[in-house]
């Protein structure tokens, strides 16, 4: 057994603990039969012939037995060291810049939910052998014991644990035990206002935590404040209205104190928190600034939108909601320290109004805020853009234009004659960006644009909500009062703009706090990640990628749309991904997360405005491009574009009766207002 003295050595210099850690193997103590060489090398028992049927009668082993329930365990810490490394890894890829911060916190968040998943999976056997909180001490002090240490010898009298066996305690998670059951039975029951930490053991000093000199005695200090100031705030999160956005550490907390129960996936995810704070050390600041500053540029951003006055209300009840949800800062104070300046108003403790460090001490949360606010974004934004049609008309007129500019180049290599022309029209990157988020189908009848200018103009009543019959013949069509033809609406509505990102939104949705409160919602296992991932299309991303790459000197010379088309087609007949572990999937999110990333802050606020602007234009120039007056009265700025497509397709007549030329000023127009707005110099011919 361990001296005194050795123990107080151990607690200063790690190395020798760490390193016998590192090299010791949680199945080492489990008596596990292994065959020998010479029963593996032996030849086969040669079986007896077969004599008359022999009725037999089997009897399944009890595999609750305790020996079952400390072999399960076991495999459980397992997969929890490794999904606590694959955590440490998407924190390790974002500081240097890989991964974006909400990618890694929704990788951290989901290993929290996979340990949940796992837990809940054993639960019943644990429970008959008096569940995880028995068993992690007796894990606990097993391993130190075969380690060489004595968890019960203390250094001091007054100290928690024999500070030896912190870095022991860290990586079987007995320190986030410990720390939590003494909370727990010092918390009142329901902890719905929990008091402040009043700083009795220390403050947690983000300067001093990632120092390589501190000993374990110094860091269990730091671990117990760190633990004693965020859950006080982590309660607070259920009373405040304008925080929408859970994580799974809330979640463990809410459920310890409604319980009484202390679940292991708590523990990781309180040893998370830790190993978190710790590794960013005192660049924890720079976290909380990306943090104010996205929702500061947010809230500038919808400042501008809601300046618009040709919305209805209900989008503009959305840009208001989510306004006031990016506003966590009134007066230089964040919301937690003005919640807890509230609720201590009548205390005399000076510590108590201390401000709120759970924002600067959580990238976690910041990183899933961030994501929840991004989606909130995104699809307030879809539905803005989509609503009043802009974005939907200018891509059906710019690409129009474009084509039949492309039309008329190839006809004119062929005939070699000189004909009027369209004036050449500049690339619109984020419009061409649009249109392959969304796909032609979000704009167009089929899965190409229109070929014809007749096409066009049938393409844009429909996407109108005019149904095909229309175009049927006068006899067939359903008639009115007096034989009068009926013009029939499409059951399909107007077409209108769909929201992208699909992973990014389940997680989302995933971490409301609507959601997370359901006493009776199951974890995520890794077979419902796998078969969320494969939904999502990020597979077949990645396959495709790869085939890419594997073959770009095959298709190098090929066509851009038959090389695409046979990239695609390989990576269809690539086989399926193989299953993944916890550890994997969670690398796999925090990257697919990543990859929608693009998508997900497309400006479609931005979007619309240019497509409004460019209608506008070609409404205030109707009489120099030969529009007629609109047939009816309307303030839809849309509206310019079915006119444009009724003269070009000879539904109607010009001004001057040739529909011709529209086209041609109407492609003046975009090329002007293009090079205006993207400050273009040059426009390719």
């Amino acid at each position: 057994m361990a001296s005194k003295k050795g123990a107080t050595n151990a607690i200063r210099d790690n190395s020798v603990v760490e390193g016998k850690i590192r090299d010791f193997s949680l199945f080492q103590m489990l008596q596990v039969y292994e065959p020998s060489e010479n029963f593996l090398g032996s030849s086969d028992v040669v079986l007896p012939a077969r004599s008359s049927p022999i009725d037999l009668e089997y009897i399944t082993e009890n595999d609750e037995s305790e020996a079952e329930c400390i072999f399960a365990f076991t495999a459980l810490l397992k997969d929890l060291i490794e999904l606590r490394k694959e955590v440490s890894n998407l924190w390790n890829e974002y500081h240097s810049g890989k991964i974006d911060l909400a990618a890694a916190a929704i990788g951290a968040n989901l290993a929290i939910e996979l340990a949940r998943s796992m837990e809940e999976e054993m639960a019943p056997l644990l429970k008959k052998h008096g569940g995880a909180l028995a068993l992690l001490p007796k894990y606990f002090g097993a391993v130190s014991q075969y380690l060489g240490l004595d968890p019960f010898q203390k250094e001091r009298f007054s100290d928690d644990m024999n500070f030896a066996c912190y870095d022991i305690g860290a990586t079987f998670l007995y320190n986030a035990a410990s720390l939590l059951e003494a909370i727990r039975t010092a918390a009142p029951y329901s902890a719905r206002h929990m008091p402040c930490y009043t700083g009795k053991f220390g403050w947690y000093d983000p300067q001093r935590a990632h120092l390589e000199t501190m000993d374990n005695r110094q860091r269990w200090a730091q671990d117990k404040a760190a633990l004693l100031e965020v859950v006080p705030d982590i309660t607070l999160l259920f009373e405040l209205e304008g925080i929408p956005v859970l994580d799974e550490l809330a979640r463990g907390v809410k459920y310890m104190f409604e319980t009484q129960e202390i679940p292991v996936w708590l523990c990781f995810a309180v040893q998370n928190y830790l190993d978190t704070l710790r590794f960013f050390g005192p660049n924890i600041t720079k976290v909380l600034a990306e943090f104010h500053r996205f929702n500061e540029i947010t809230a500038d951003l919808l400042d501008r939108a809601n300046l618009a006055d040709y919305h209805q209300n209900d989008a503009k009840k959305d840009l208001e909601d989510m306004r006031k949800m990016v506003t966590v800062k009134l007066n230089g104070v964040d919301i937690f320290t003005a919640s807890r300046m509230a609720l201590n108003r009548s205390s005399r403790n000076d510590r108590a109004s201390r401000s709120s460090s759970f924002l600067l001490h959580n990238p976690l949360f910041c990183g899933l805020w961030i994501h929840y606010a991004r989606v909130l974004l995104h699809q307030t934004g879809v539905r803005y853009a989509a609503k009043p049609g802009a974005v939907l008309h200018a891509v059906q007129l710019y690409t129009a234009v474009r084509q039949q500019q492309q039309q008329q180049q190839e006809e004119e290599e062929e005939e070699e004659e000189e004909e009027e022309h369209l004036a050449p029209v500049p690339e619109w990157p984020d419009l061409d960006r649009l249109v392959a988020m969304q796909g032609l189908q979000a704009f167009f009848v089929g899965t190409e644009p229109p070929a014809s200018l007749q096409a066009h103009y049938k393409n844009y009543c429909m996407s109108r909500g005019v149904s095909p019959a229309n175009w049927l013949a006068a006899a067939n069509r359903r008639k009115g009062k007096h034989g009068k033809v009926l013009l029939q609406r499409s059951r399909a509505g107007i077409r209108e703009l769909k929201f992208g990102a699909p992973l990014s939104l389940c997680c989302a949705a995933r971490m409301e706090k609507r959601a997370i409160a359901e006493p009776t919602r199951r974890a995520w296992n890794a077979e419902v990640m796998q078969q969320i991932l494969e939904t999502s299309g990020w597979f077949k991303i990645q396959q495709e990628e790869q085939v890419k790459k594997d073959g770009v000197a095959e298709t190098e010379f090929q066509a851009g749309t038959a090389a695409d088309r046979k990239i695609k087609a390989k990576a269809k007949a690539a086989p399926a991904h193989p299953t993944l572990t916890a550890p994997q999937l969670v690398h796999c999110v925090a990257h697919a997360i990543q990859t929608e990333m693009p998508d997900l802050v497309f400006d479609y606020f931005a979007m619309h405005k240019m497509a409004r602007g460019l209608l506008e234009k070609v409404r205030a120039q109707a009489d120099d491009i030969g529009l007629p007056l609109m047939p009816y009265v309307t303030t839809d700025v849309a509206d310019i574009a079915g006119l444009v497509f009724a003269v070009a397709a000879k539904e109607m007549a010009s001004k001057s009766g040739q529909s011709q030329g529209v086209l041609g000023k109407v492609a003046m127009v975009i090329r002007e207002y293009v090079i205006a707005e993207l400050d273009v110099d040059k426009c390719p011919t």
